[in-house]
């Protein structure tokens, strides 16, 4: 019997190319369905992990990370720590139980807003438009959690804010942006275009 989830640990821990229909596998076909819309593509994720992971001390968090794409390949591909954040408790089970398949020790979920969690001793951010679903019908997943304009600013600010207090040295990732304007002291190092999106890389001064 193929054995799909040795295949998709190997070729990433080589940094070779898995297709996304492949590794979706891993999840529920509800959660496969949403994934081109919704979910980091496995080439953007092995990429975005490489910009953010500068060593195996390097701790990254997904906010909004859904049912942890991006987390399980940065896990897979690098060295580094990955932590996701997701409001909705079936994507976070979802995360769990792909990262426990997959036999990963450098990757855990968390079940809450990010709003509440302490962003100091993190290294690196990923942050994937994560609250757009706030202000575009046609970009939400279910009725599961709140929307409103309100809790889009709210959120933005939130980020922003938390964004402030990181050390020095704090790398951020952005892929389609995250809907405001970076805080003072983050210079953008780079700029790589992927599937007509601009993956960001900023490093805090």
């Amino acid at each position: 019997m193929f054995d799909y989830t040795g295949s998709i640990a190997v070729e990433l821990a080589k940094g070779g190319a898995v297709d996304d229909r492949m590794f979706d596998q891993l999840y529920p076909e509800e959660i496969q369905k949403p994934s081109e819309k919704l979910w980091t593509p496995v080439s953007v994720a092995m990429r975005a992990a490489s910009l953010l992971v500068t060593s195996e001390q390097s701790r990254i968090l997904d906010v909004g990370s859904g049912c942890g794409k991006f987390c399980i390949v940065g896990a897979l591909s690098t060295a580094g720590q990955f932590v996701g954040i997701e409001q909705r408790p079936l994507l976070a089970s979802a995360a769990e139980e792909a990262a426990r398949r997959l036999k990963l020790g450098n990757v855990s979920f968390i079940m809450g807003n990010m709003e509440k969690l302490e962003w100091r001793g993190f290294t690196g951010v990923y942050l994937f438009n994560p609250f757009y679903e706030n202000v575009d019908e046609a970009a939400r997943l279910d009725d599961t959690i709140p929307y409103s304009p309100v809790l889009y600013q709210r959120y933005l600010g939130a980020v922003v804010n938390k964004l402030r207090c990181l050390r020095p040295g704090t790398r951020v990732a952005t892929y389609y942006g995250f809907g405001a304007e970076m805080p003072p002291g983050y210079e953008r190092v780079s700029r790589e275009r992927f599937l007509n999106g601009d993956l960001d890389l900023w490093v805090k001064d």
